[in-house]
């Protein structure tokens, strides 16, 4: 049953990882404006969600590419 939400993946990791580059966001910004290390940690939120956000659309991209190679494959 888990095998069938597999192909969503990618996009979920995209979108996971895109709400916490948000998330970080808004932390490195209200830390910017009153307590310092909030915006040192809303950085280290914000690289880790874009890191997260970029390996799924990377899956995506590539899942894509090789779809249009072969495009008889699954």
């Amino acid at each position: 049953m888990s095998g069938q939400f597999l192909p969503f993946t990618n996009w979920q990791r995209f979108v996971q990882g895109l709400t916490a580059f948000a998330v970080g966001l808004a932390v490195m910004v209200i830390g910017a404006w009153w307590i310092l290390p909030l915006y040192y940690l809303g950085l280290a939120i914000l690289f880790t969600g874009f890191g997260w956000a970029m390996s799924g659309y990377l899956g995506m991209l590539w899942q894509r590419l090789t779809k249009s190679i072969n495009p008889h494959s699954k």
